[in-house]
């Protein structure tokens, strides 16, 4: 049995990573790994996933232009890759280059996604991959669209694959509820090419002042002379990122991505990424993800999260959703790609 992972994005390794092991070890699969080289991918795949091949196709571009120039030569690089090599199923998150190549080839895509509504990554694949599984939450149907219970994010994040350390933090001198964590994208990615970066500079230097330590992950580090000053600044890859955000008294992030898995790590958050995102909509329901709009400011989200003690109630609220409600992602993820293998019969698409 013959599976290509193909990986576009850092945080892929993250959601495919407990899914190949196994599948590797329990099912016997022989696993390819295809990527698009961006910021730390290839060293974050070496660290998380030592002794699986990878093949580096594509390079990442920034204009929109050379998106959808490199997406096209991508696509009849990745074509040839899957036919030389006979891969009986090909798996990813978002589907562009894979699902038209393997619709050509007619051999079968099983894609990940969450973000339907940046509208110039979801739908130019969508007629062509195989089957697409979404959250439950995101209200889409179609003839080969599945859902499943949760987030991406639970690939990894879920209980049986994550527990925290308070051993990270002292890296950092930090101690649990001492500190803030804010995550502060780039413009690079086409969905949040409408950002200011560099703004939650201010909020750096207020939060600051109330005798927080402000532990950042920056994306974009050329912004890193107007954070010093009011921050830790982390430098990538970190060790066990997650357990700093389970730690934290909060999360200010303006990637969405980041946003969730706060949140799943049992910390609020407060999203400044501007974004409406339906797959957001059961955390923010549950009354643990904040968006500032109006007069609510991140500097009052932030009162309001300190003086509501809004810390306790994320993490009571997410274990009793793990609980009742959402899925095992890699549990998801493994099952899907095992009905397309050879000997397997296709479930049907709910």
């Amino acid at each position: 049995m013959k599976l290509l992972v193909d990986l576009n994005h850092p945080v892929d390794v993250n959601f495919f990573k407990n899914a190949i092991r196994r599948l590797a070890k329990e099912h016997g699969c022989q696993i390819d790994i295809t990527l698009q080289p961006r910021g730390k991918l290839v060293s974050i795949l070496q660290q998380e996933l030592p002794g699986f091949p990878f093949t580096s196709i594509g390079r990442f571009r920034k204009s929109l232009p050379g998106k959808i120039c490199g997406a096209g030569y991508r696509c009849l690089r990745l074509l040839t890759y899957i036919r030389r090599n006979d891969f009986d199923v090909v798996a990813s998150f978002g589907g562009i280059g894979v699902s038209h190549a393997t619709f050509l080839l007619r051999k079968p895509s099983v894609i990940f996604d969450d973000d339907i509504e940046y509208k110039l990554g979801f739908y130019p694949y969508k007629p062509f991959a195989t089957r697409i599984l979404l959250p439950a939450q995101i209200p889409l149907q179609g003839r080969n669209i599945a859902n499943y219970r949760g987030f991406k994010e639970l690939a990894y994040l879920h209980p049986r694959y994550f527990q925290p350390d308070e051993g990270a933090l002292g890296e950092y001198g930090l101690k649990p509820g001492g500190y803030v964590f804010i995550r502060e994208v780039s413009k690079i990615s086409m969905n949040y090419a409408h950002l200011e970066t560099g703004q939650l500079a201010e909020d750096c230097r207020r939060l600051k002042g109330l005798g927080l330590v402000v532990v950042l992950s920056l994306e974009d580090k050329s912004l890193t002379d107007r954070f010093a000053p009011h921050c830790i600044i982390l430098q990538e890859p970190v060790r066990d990122i997650y357990s700093l955000m389970h730690f934290a008294l909060f999360t200010i992030s303006s990637g969405d991505t980041m946003a969730r898995e706060s949140c799943l790590a049992g910390t609020p958050v407060i999203y400044t990424g501007g974004r409406y995102m339906s797959v957001n909509a059961d955390l923010i329901g549950k009354g643990i993800f904040f968006q500032p709009d109006g007069d609510n400011s991140v500097m009052n989200l932030v009162d309001r999260l300190i003086g509501q003690s809004i810390k306790e109630k994320t993490r009571e609220v997410v274990r009793q959703a793990l609980q009742q409600e959402w899925d095992d992602t890699t549990e998801v993820i493994v099952r899907n790609i095992l009905d397309y293998m050879p000997g397997d019969r296709p479930a049907a698409v709910h």
